[in-house]
C-alpha cells in the first residue's frame, strides 16, 4: 500500500504537478531504502526531524569544516596550535580536500597522501623522525581552510531518480519526464534545510540558513558557525549545498526584504515554496498556500 500511494505521488510529478506534500512522502517513504544514496538520505532525514542534526553527511561535513576553520583561525583568537590540533585539522582537511586539492599541495594522489598522512601523524604524535614527503603532508593539510559543499542540486536530483527507480516507484522512461521537476525538488531541499541546527559538539552549534551569498550568486543553504572566543566574533557562514539556480528566477520580491540583515542575501526567518512555485516567506493566510500531507 505505501508503494501504490508513493507511485501515484511520483506520478503527479512526473506529469507536472508540483506538490510539496508529495516530496515529502517520497523522501520519508524512502529513506530507509536510499542504496547508499547519501545525498537522498539527508533530505528525507530533514523533511522528517528538522530541529537538530547529530549525524548525516551535511553533519559530518560541517563538522570537519568546524574542525578546519576553528584550527585554522586559532592565530586571530590569540590561541596556541597544539599536537593534537594539527592532527584534528589534517584528518579533517583530508576528507574536505578534493583530488587536485591534494595532487597540488602534496603531489601525489589520494591514496599515496592518505598512506603519507597516516604515517606521518602516528609518527608525530610519537615524537618521531619524518620523512620529508610526510612532512609536507602535513605541512599542507595540518593548518589550512578547506570546505566544499555536503551536496549540490545536481547530486540530489541524480539520487533521487536513481533511488526511486530502484526502488519501483518509477519507470526508467519516466526519469526524462522527471527533469521538468528538477528545479523544485531543489527547492524543496532548501526549504527543509532552512532554519536546522546541526549538533558539532556538547558546546557549539551551526544553524543552516538559505540564501544567496556567494560570488556567483547562487541559491544555496549555509551552516553559519562562530566564534566568540575573540575581542570581536568571528562568524564562519559556510556552504553546504550549493545550487545552479539564480535567486531572481525562484524567489518572490518580499524577500528581497530581508537583505541587509546581519549577513546579506542570507534568510533568518521561515520560507516556503508558494503557490507559484517559488521561494516566499510563510504566509498565514488561509486557502492560499500549499500544505504538507
Amino acid at each position: 500500500m505505501i508503494d501504490d500511494d508513493l507511485r501515484q505521488r511520483a506520478g503527479r510529478l512526473v506529469a507536472g504537478q508540483n506538490r510539496v506534500e508529495d516530496l515529502d512522502r517520497l523522501f520519508l517513504g524512502q529513506r530507509d531504502r536510499h542504496y547508499g544514496k547519501q545525498s537522498f538520505r539527508e533530505i528525507g532525514d530533514f523533511a522528517a526531524h528538522r530541529a537538530e542534526c547529530q549525524k548525516g553527511l551535511v553533519t559530518q561535513v560541517a563538522r570537519d569544516v568546524l574542525t578546519s576553520v576553528s584550527v585554522w583561525s586559532l592565530g586571530f583568537r590569540n590561541k596556541n596550535t597544539s599536537k593534537c590540533d594539527i592532527v584534528r585539522a589534517a584528518q579533517a582537511n583530508f576528507r574536505l580536500a578534493s583530488d587536485q586539492q591534494l595532487k597540488n599541495g602534496c603531489g601525489l594522489r589520494r591514496p599515496a597522501v592518505k598512506r603519507k598522512l597516516e604515517s606521518g601523524l602516528a609518527k608525530f604524535e610519537r615524537g618521531e623522525t619524518i620523512s620529508d614527503e610526510e612532512l609536507k603532508v602535513i605541512l599542507f593539510l595540518g593548518n589550512r581552510f578547506i570546505w566544499k559543499p555536503a551536496f549540490n542540486d545536481n547530486q540530489l536530483f541524480d539520487e533521487f531518480c536513481e533511488v526511486s527507480r530502484k526502488n519501483g516507484i518509477i519507470a526508467d522512461a519516466d526519469i526524462a519526464s522527471l527533469a521538468s521537476a528538477k528545479v523544485f525538488i531543489t527547492l524543496y531541499a532548501i526549504t527543509c534545510m532552512h532554519g536546522s541546527v546541526i549538533q558539532f559538539d556538547n558546546d557549539t552549534r551551526g544553524e543552516l540558513l538559505a540564501g544567496f551569498s556567494n560570488r556567483h550568486g547562487l541559491l544555496e543553504v549555509k551552516v553559519q558557525i562562530r566564534f566568540d572566543d575573540a575581542p570581536k566574533p568571528i562568524l564562519a557562514p559556510v556552504c553546504m549545498f550549493l545550487t545552479t539556480l539564480k535567486p531572481e528566477n525562484h524567489r518572490e520580491g518580499t524577500l528581497l526584504s530581508l537583505e541587509g540583515e546581519s549577513l546579506p542575501h542570507v534568510w533568518h526567518k521561515p520560507i516556503e515554496i508558494n503557490a507559484n512555485g517559488r521561494l516566499d516567506l510563510i504566509k498565514s493566510t488561509p486557502g492560499q498556500w500549499p500544505t504538507r500531507g
